[in-house]
């Protein structure tokens, strides 16, 4: 009898084909989003928005509400926010951020397939993400926590997004963040999001301060980060957690793997689900046409 901590995993996923995309990087150098010879635009040329279920863009911010924020506030509660990293100049002058770059990609992605769903996926290198929500981190509060999920999803709507993912690693994310606070936070994020049709995501490399409960009741769709550990669904049962939502994370960045290798792993592992980092490094041609490729495995 097979032992369900090993694999193949009951994951009960459709096939799926994702991406996650780093948005502070422009390749070749020197270019911006809007250059015919950018990676972004060779995106739309070679039909990646046609052939991806979701695409993620990473990393947003959690910060207290301002006058500046969306939605706005007094600074007693806490919302996403996109750093405003800028990218090189245009023609024009104009000099675009991330915030226009996530609008564009929204834009671009779903002329091309208007079934895509674009997610923004939480930074995982700050400190004290989670935490700062709650006045009294030791204790998180349930108001709090609805106070957040609201805001989160009047981030999202506001800018036609369509989910929020979490990068689930350690410095800081997973090393900061208690397991009360992760139960609080996820437990009134993940119906906000469902009760508006969006979805609750995490890409995690590893399992630890994560809360079982929450995991199996609200996430959607939990896409390994392979490269990191091939263990971590087995860990993942281990824990508690169920397979339903179980997909395969992989790697072409810097010729990590090939789309005919990933595809061969997830088959081993049961997955039909797949999310790729990433699409846009300085190898960009190299992961857009293995993922070009992988797209087609997925699909038959």
């Amino acid at each position: 009898m097979q032992k369900s901590d090993q694999p193949p995993f009951a994951s009960k996923l459709p096939p799926m084909n994702s991406a996650w995309i780093f948005l502070n990087e422009d390749q070749p150098s020197g270019t911006n989003y809007n250059d015919p010879s950018s990676q972004f635009q060779r995106m739309i040329k070679k039909d990646i928005y046609q052939c991806s279920d979701m695409i993620s863009l990473c990393f947003v911010d959690i910060v207290p509400t301002s006058a500046d924020t969306i939605p706005a506030g007094d600074g007693s509660s806490y919302t996403l926010f996109l750093d405003k990293v800028t990218h090189p100049a245009s023609p024009d002058g104009s000099v675009p951020t991330n915030q226009d770059y996530m609008e564009w990609i929204v834009r671009d992605a779903k002329k091309a397939n208007p079934k895509v769903r674009v997610l923004l996926t939480l930074l995982y290198g700050k400190q004290c993400l989670i935490s700062q929500i709650y006045s009294d981190p030791a204790n998180p509060d349930q108001a709090s926590a609805k106070a957040f999920a609201k805001n989160v999803v009047t981030y999202l709507k506001h800018y036609n997004l369509d989910g929020f993912d979490i990068d689930w690693e350690w410095d800081y994310l997973s090393t900061d963040t208690t397991q009360a606070q992760f139960k609080a936070t996820f437990s009134a994020v993940g119906p906000a999001l469902k009760a508006e049709g969006m979805l609750l995501t995490m890409g995690p490399a590893t399992k630890d301060n994560l809360d079982p409960e929450t995991v199996n009741n609200h996430f959607d769709i939990i896409a390994f980060q392979m490269y990191s550990s091939t263990s971590l669904p087995s860990a993942f049962i281990d824990f508690g957690i169920k397979p339903d939502a179980f997909a395969y994370g992989a790697k072409f960045e810097a010729g990590f793997q090939t789309a005919d290798n990933a595809h061969r792993q997830m088959q081993r592992y049961g997955f039909k689900a797949v999310t790729t980092w990433r699409l846009n490094s300085e190898n960009y041609v190299y992961e857009q046409d293995q993922y070009l490729t992988l797209a087609k495995l997925v699909f038959g």
